[in-house]
């Protein structure tokens, strides 16, 4: 009878310690971005070799200009969707 008693004693110890045990929180989850946003830049317009009218000149500009404003309004979207992931990870508000 006493043995079995001694037996149970150290299984109390055991279970009562772990009520001091500190679980450590789940890592945060990171949002991954858009894929529009990641999407690789289109480059400038090939020109070739010949010339150009000036209409042709006109229209090869201004599609480099869109492309160009594509890229950076994907790229600002981007930086600014990582501050704003990043600052609600950190508890800080993000100022645009």
């Amino acid at each position: 009878m006493l043995a079995a008693l001694l037996s149970v004693l150290p299984a109390c110890a055991v279970s009562t310690r772990s009520a001091n045990l500190i679980v450590p929180p789940a890592p945060p989850r990171l949002a991954a971005p858009d894929s529009v946003l990641v999407q690789k830049c289109v480059g400038p317009v090939d020109i070739g070799d010949k010339e150009l009218t000036q209409a042709e000149l006109e229209h090869l500009w201004i599609t480099d200009r869109q492309r160009l404003l594509t890229c950076v309004r994907r790229h600002l979207a981007l930086r600014d969707f990582y501050a704003d992931r990043d600052g609600r990870l950190s508890g800080r508000a993000v100022t645009k």
